[in-house]
């Protein structure tokens, strides 16, 4: 789930006090897909966007092409976009050639992956969802049809990743594509099978060591909306797109933004486009690939110290040497701190993707009380309490201190006023949602000192024995800096 849509839903729980399934006022269509791409352990943010793309031909007429939305809607061309040539190769052309690839087979020509499918379960034939899927890899011809001629990275000091591309018809023949789900991935070891771990990805983006799932297998996304266009020899279709920092704190993301900030990850850009059959789509769907190592440039701003020495978490984990906590790289242009004041007196809270971590040293915050009752029946109150037991002053932020209530797999959650009450904000990743609020409030909370607040949420009576955490903002030396935060957890149980 996206940080808009959590947002969304807070906002919306707010002024009507709803409890919203999954997504509120989505189709169930998306919502289904959805729900699944949460629990693969996808990325939940949706932000990062394919930007401009315009494809160029061989005689310099350009067309732009824009996606736009968490869909990847194309905008009107401003151009006129030649049509189909019926003369042009399509699958049904390629496809009766194509042979097995393999990740070490050596050869060289045109790669691409050749999935097979129910027709009732391809995107493209009118099924009502994306799909991202491992299939066979193929080479479709002996020398290149398609290749990246521009990939360009620029990394920004808050980790933001934009890449520039172009790719390029470079063969002698026209070829159909369908330019509308053209997919971009940003890999840190290309010619390696991908780790156990898996992969990130947003709407036609993807992030992860390599793209082979195995051997003989290759991850291809199928998503975006049908829009078919001829690339005759010498056209090309050249776009951008944006990553967002919390995109690298998923699957597959380990070190790639470090390592493309110091210069010892040279990433490589690869590009993937649904080469459509002369009919209707089938049981078959072949997309091509190509790939280039990118040319990187920019460098991420230096962490802040408190940042230093932070240890993996795991859900469940405990230990006594240590504090619990999360840390998010959200990015100033995410972090609701540094966002405009819409000036109507009430805090903005959003739900980043963050790295659970533990601060080595022993506990800073324990929670002396918290309990959860019923005003009603529609509303109810948590209360608690926590005491600074790190034996030093602690740094907090008296504005930023949300609820997180998990209520384990319910098929919902609703986000209102700092309160988050559903399903697990864990993801298999590793990852999970903490709150993030836009007013700040610093406190030294003393040694010894006590710290407590209360929250009103909508009843629900599985949250009066379900687990849950307090999630409170460190405030740093270099609180100015909104690219990453740090929040101290505090769990609970209240069963037994």
């Amino acid at each position: 789930m996206s940080n808009e849509l959590m947002d969304s839903l807070a906002r919306q729980a707010e002024a009507g006090g709803t409890l919203y399934d999954a997504r509120g006022g989505v189709d169930d269509a998306v919502v289904a897909p959805a729900r699944r791409r949460v629990r693969r352990a996808h990325t939940l943010r949706a932000a990062g966007t394919l930007g401009v793309t315009a494809l160029v031909l061989a005689g310099g007429l350009t067309a732009v092409l824009e996606w736009q939305g968490d869909r990847g809607t194309v905008a009107p061309a401003v151009t006129d976009v030649p049509k189909v040539d019926p003369d042009a190769l399509t699958a049904d052309d390629l496809r009766p050639d194509s042979t097995a690839r393999t990740l070490d087979d050596g050869r060289t020509g045109q790669t691409g992956i050749l999935c097979s499918m129910p027709v009732k379960d391809n995107p493209y034939a009118g099924a009502d969802f994306s799909r991202a899927d491992s299939c066979p890899a193929v080479w479709v011809a002996d020398l290149p049809l398609l290749e990246v001629t521009r990939a360009d990275v620029t990394l920004d000091g808050d980790g933001t990743v934009h890449i520039a591309w172009v790719l390029a018809n470079t063969s002698d023949s026209a070829i159909t594509v369908d330019e509308g789900t053209l997919s971009i991935a940003l890999l840190s070891d290309p010619d390696a099978a991908m780790t156990a771990e898996g992969y990130t990805s947003g709407d036609r983006q993807l992030i992860a060591t390599s793209l082979w799932s195995s051997e003989e297998d290759r991850v291809v996304q199928m998503e975006g909306d049908s829009s078919r266009v001829t690339l005759r020899s010498g056209d090309t279709i050249e776009g951008a797109a944006t990553l967002d920092p919390q995109m690298f704190s998923g699957l597959g993301t380990g070190g790639l933004l470090d390592g493309m900030s110091d210069g010892t990850i040279e990433p490589t850009v690869t590009l993937q486009v649904r080469v459509p059959p002369a009919g209707d789509a089938g049981t078959r769907e072949l997309f091509l690939e190509a790939s280039a190592v990118a040319t990187t440039t920019g460098t991420m701003d230096p962490a802040s110290a408190s940042f230093e020495g932070l240890e993996p978490r795991v859900e469940g984990e405990t230990r006594d040497d240590a504090q619990e906590a999360v840390v998010c790289h959200v990015g100033e242009a995410d972090n609701p701190r540094f966002q405009p004041d819409d000036g109507d007196g009430v805090a903005n809270w959003s739900t980043p993707t963050c790295e659970a971590v533990w601060i080595p040293g022993g506990k800073q915050l324990e929670l002396s009380d918290v309990s959860i009752s019923e005003i009603d029946k529609f509303s109810s109150v948590i209360d608690w309490s926590a005491t600074n037991v790190s034996g030093r002053t602690l740094d907090l932020d008296n504005a930023s201190m949300g609820v997180s209530i998990n209520l384990g797999d319910v098929g919902y959650i609703m986000n209102s006023g700092g309160t988050s009450v559903g399903w697990n904000p864990w993801n298999s990743d590793g990852t999970r949602h903490a709150l993030l609020s836009s007013e700040s409030d610093p406190i030294a909370l003393a040694p010894g000192a006590e710290l407590s607040d209360e929250k009103m949420f909508e009843t629900d009576p599985k949250t009066l024995d379900a687990p849950g955490s307090i999630l409170i903002r460190v405030v740093r030396e270099d609180d100015q800096d909104g690219t990453r935060e740090l929040l101290l957890e505090l769990p609970w149980s209240l069963k037994g």
